[in-house]
């Protein structure tokens, strides 16, 4: 399984469809297309809208089962169908998404929306910028990938999101990119919580980067 089929795949159905919707790449593969040693396990679209994530759907369409699947959503296993191709899940705590799933290239392909964050925090002035928030839209980065332009979250959010998350694996394979190949020194500084500055800065492995 790669990624790489799989991405060419949804953009090539993209691109025929004449759509016109506001997406980005989120996730390990986001990470990987910008030099970060990870080996993703799926794919991950996040729209900016819950029609967005409809539009996306429909392009993926030939992707849909044909037939709704007995299991629902909330089970392991559940696909988008051509009937169902989205479900929206809300928790006790608010948070709401809408996903969908495809198997394409035989890889996990999955598009969100998230509609209420529940309070996660997102934001620019000391609580850090959410992989999953509304202030990405902004920074956006368009990466060339097999004759496509693709746009990813960049580096300096997603080391924000993977520190939040405990993946530390993931944020230090981050931070190798940035010894290498450098970084936006004035989006690190509005990305990073306070938090997470401390955490790199106690960090035994010395990174050299301005925080």
């Amino acid at each position: 399984m790669n990624y790489s089929e799989a991405l060419k795949a949804v953009c090539e159905r993209y691109a025929e469809s004449g759509a016109d919707c506001k997406w980005i790449i989120v996730g390990s593969v986001a990470s990987v297309l910008q030099g970060a040693g990870m080996t993703p396990g799926d794919l991950d679209l996040y729209a900016q809208s819950a029609g967005d994530a409809a539009v996306i759907a429909s392009v993926l369409e030939p992707f849909s089962l044909t037939v709704k699947p007995s299991l629902t959503w909330e089970q392991p296993g559940w696909l988008s169908s051509i009937e169902e191709p989205l479900f929206t899940q809300s928790f006790a705590s608010g948070f709401t998404w809408t996903k969908g799933k495809w198997i394409i290239e035989d890889f996990d392909v999955e598009v969100v929306h998230i509609s209420d964050s529940a309070g996660i925090p997102d934001s620019e002035d000391g609580e850090g910028i959410w992989e999953g928030g509304q202030a990405i839209w902004s920074y956006a980065k368009l990466l060339p990938f097999a004759g496509y332009t693709v746009p990813v979250v960049p580096l300096e959010i997603q080391l924000e999101s993977n520190i939040r998350r405990n993946r530390m694996d993931r944020a230090e394979a981050i931070l190798r990119v940035f010894k290498d190949r450098g970084y936006n020194e004035t989006l690190l500084q509005k990305a990073l919580s306070d938090k997470s500055r401390r955490i790199i800065e106690d960090s035994e492995n010395g990174w050299n980067i301005t925080l």
